[in-house]
């Protein structure tokens, strides 16, 4: 009976993210461009292709989201990545509340560069589900999720991310897999400041999600939009000192309404 009422909420959740933007666009930036997010270098590449972190700069970047205007769904997201003479480590710690229910989860990630135009990834997830709802039982389980970024030349860029391909279960009396999605992007220098951003996105047993996005960047300061085909556009702006960074976008659903979203970013 726990694992049932578990598997309702959790069903729950899955709607909620699956009808809007699936899976969910994890800061600002993701957003401002309809969720294409494959190829765009910042510290949130743990989330949207860990392979991309070889050719970000080292970077601690917040992410503070609401969703569709619900007072009791938001989302937090603390990302940060470090270079080394071998590889570039990433770190992430994600807290999403939905009414009764916390969704956590802590990454642990490895990007190396192979040549100076490609490099891959491979990311370690560990996920927690809880609710202050005695009736509720605690989910604790891991996933993975592996990246390749290749920079073609000067005007393209490609990028592939494959996350939980296994499909890790979360319950197994209802057995309740978490979805895999395998995301696959680019972007393209249209002129000296202006780039197009794009994704295609399949998340298991869902239809395929087609992102696309401009970034327009001046001196300090960058104007973006994008769409989604489930019916979602956005639009954003950025600033950015020599190591401050921030990044703010608003979304809309014709369904589901605004959603806001914050990045503030520190670069070292």
């Amino acid at each position: 009976m726990v694992k049932c009422l578990l598997f309702i909420l959790l069903g729950l959740t899955t709607a909620i993210n699956s009808y809007a933007i699936s899976p969910p666009s994890n800061n600002a930036i993701s957003l401002s461009l309809g969720g294409s997010s494959a190829t765009y270098l910042n510290s949130f590449s743990i989330e949207n292709n860990v392979a991309a972190l070889a050719f970000s700069k080292n970077e601690l970047s917040l992410n503070a989201a609401n969703r569709f205007g619900l007072s009791d769904y938001s989302n937090v997201l603390l990302t940060g990545n470090v270079s080394s003479k071998l590889a570039n480590i990433g770190f992430s710690y994600q807290i999403a509340p939905l009414a009764h229910l916390t969704s956590q989860k802590a990454q642990l990630a490895v990007a190396k560069k192979l040549g100076k135009q490609v490099s891959v990834g491979i990311a370690i997830n560990y996920h927690r589900l809880s609710s202050t709802d005695a009736y509720y039982k605690t989910a604790n389980f891991l996933t993975f999720n592996i990246g390749l970024y290749y920079a073609v030349n000067k005007k393209l860029n490609v990028g592939f991310q494959a996350f939980n391909p296994t499909r890790t279960p979360i319950t197994e009396s209802p057995l309740e897999r978490l979805p895999a999605n395998i995301r696959l992007g680019l972007d393209y220098l249209l002129a000296k400041n202006i780039t197009l951003y794009s994704d295609v996105l399949q998340v298991s047993e869902e239809k395929i999600d087609l992102n696309a996005g401009l970034e327009i960047s001046r001196d300090k300061y960058s104007i973006r939009g994008g769409f989604g085909l489930n019916q979602l556009v956005a639009v954003g702006f950025g600033w950015k000192a020599d190591k401050l960074q921030l990044a703010i976008t608003g979304a809309y659903h014709n369904q589901l309404g605004f959603s806001p979203s914050l990045n503030v970013g520190y670069a070292f």
